[in-house]
């Protein structure tokens, strides 16, 4: 591994063992460490010419929740600007995201940024019971993580008991290779993990030594968490990260823990105001450790729920009570209202014995369902289909079922199950 590497690893260490005091920490002692790591931050940001311009003074003299929020598109403005800064031939620490939103974005980051992220990470996975020296598998695609310390570890030597299988679309094949493995922990994409209990259930496979599920990089439905305890005997441990940064785990008690240490998150209105408490609303995002291209409230696309009861876990940080799912998620309805997929999710699965489905939103009133499926759908299922569209929705919708052998994913590998086609409308 590359020196730079090696140096990110060693503080990410360093900082994984300050992460198993601070998560304990006190409210005053940790609006404390927020408040000195945000004033350090925007003065990072204002000696970039783009938030220069954008804050117009001291943005520290301001206060914080009036800044403006950084959007999408301007992340391509603000790469630029930090660029400039630099000779051309200077060498980064970079990621793009996957592009699930529709607008992909390149992310540059500095050595302290990249250390919070893998001692996160790292608090994350050992709270959740995985661990380098027991049999783990991974069902990601590798290809997805193109940061050079991710790389590096993934293919280093200091994770001998980790197994990364190739993803094909024969999931009975994988659950064979799985069940010869016989891991303790398995880490998958949610959409993975569906697939990957077909094929168990398919098989008979039980996974004897499994103890330990995690999941992240995709949304987790109620329904998933539900096939996994009936099917492995276990609950889900998920994780909300991003190519930003690494927002929040989730503890044994269910709760969302922000990485407080590492990002500033807020939930607010459409109109940008914070939102009440049970309220989804836009997550915000604010760095708290990148000095070299800062975001200060960049609206990340996802939609959350804060919660405000204390976890009775015992840690400290702000909570989530949960991830709602990237904006492209979500369906919009007359009136400019949102609606959670869920119920439109579970309606179809209750109806149609599925292997995959998409459900797509044309227009307000218009919806397209493409399904995998073995067997023959009677006219029956259809009809009862559209009657639960229009009750959960409230008004007569269109709905058209296109019957298909696969579902592709997106540039970046994930499998999206809703997409709107009115995002930004």
């Amino acid at each position: 591994m590359k020196m730079a590497s090696l140096g990110i690893f060693a503080g990410a260490a360093v900082q994984y063992r300050k992460l198993l005091r601070s998560q304990y920490w006190n409210l005053d002692r940790q609006a404390a460490y927020v408040r000195t790591h945000l004033d350090e931050t925007l003065l990072a940001a204002a000696r970039i010419p783009f938030y220069a311009k954008r804050f117009d003074g001291d943005p520290r003299s301001r206060e914080f929740r009036t800044l403006p929020i950084l959007s999408r598109s301007d992340v391509a403005k603000l790469n630029e600007s930090v660029r400039s800064l630099y000779p051309l031939n200077a060498w980064f620490s970079s990621d793009s995201s996957s592009g699930s939103t529709g607008m992909p974005a390149e992310f540059l980051f500095d050595t302290s940024h990249q250390a919070g992220r893998f001692a996160a990470r790292a608090r994350y996975l050992f709270e959740s019971g995985w661990t380098p020296f027991r049999k783990s598998v991974w069902l990601i695609y590798t290809g997805f993580y193109t940061v050079t310390e991710d790389r590096a570890l993934i293919r280093s030597r200091l994770l001998p008991f980790t197994y990364f299988p190739e993803i094909s679309t024969d999931f009975r094949n994988l659950a064979l290779e799985i069940a010869r493995i016989d891991p303790v922990c398995l880490y998958a994409y949610p959409s993975f993990l569906d697939a990957l209990l077909d094929g168990l259930k398919s098989t008979g496979i039980r996974l004897r030594s499994l103890r330990h599920v995690l999941t992240g990089s995709e949304v987790v439905d109620h329904h998933l968490r539900q096939r996994t305890r009936s099917i492995a005997g276990l609950d889900i441990a998920d994780n909300y990260g991003s190519t930003e940064g690494f927002v929040a785990w989730q503890c044994d008690r269910g709760k969302y823990h922000v990485n407080s240490e590492h990002v500033l998150v807020e939930i607010v209105d459409e109109g940008g105001a914070p939102s009440r408490p049970g309220e989804m609303g836009r997550v915000l995002l604010t760095t708290l450790q990148n000095r070299l291209m800062p975001l200060v409230r960049y609206e990340i696309g996802d939609y959350a729920i804060a919660s405000t009861e204390p976890c009775k876990c015992g840690r400290t940080p702000p909570l989530l009570e949960r991830v709602v799912g990237r904006s492209v998620n979500l369906f919009r309805l007359r009136g400019g209202k949102l609606l959670s997929p869920w119920l439109l999710m579970g309606a179809l699965r209750d109806r149609i014995e599925l292997k995959q489905y998409q459900i797509v939103q044309h227009a307000i009133d218009q919806f397209e369902i493409t399904l995998v499926i073995d067997q023959p759908w009677l006219p029956e299922q259809e009809r009862l289909l559209r009657e639960d569209f229009s009750r959960i929705i409230g008004n007569e919708v269109e709905l058209s079922l296109q019957r298909v052998a696969s579902i592709g994913r997106t540039p970046g590998r994930k499998f999206m199950s809703t997409v709107s086609k009115l995002v930004g409308a």
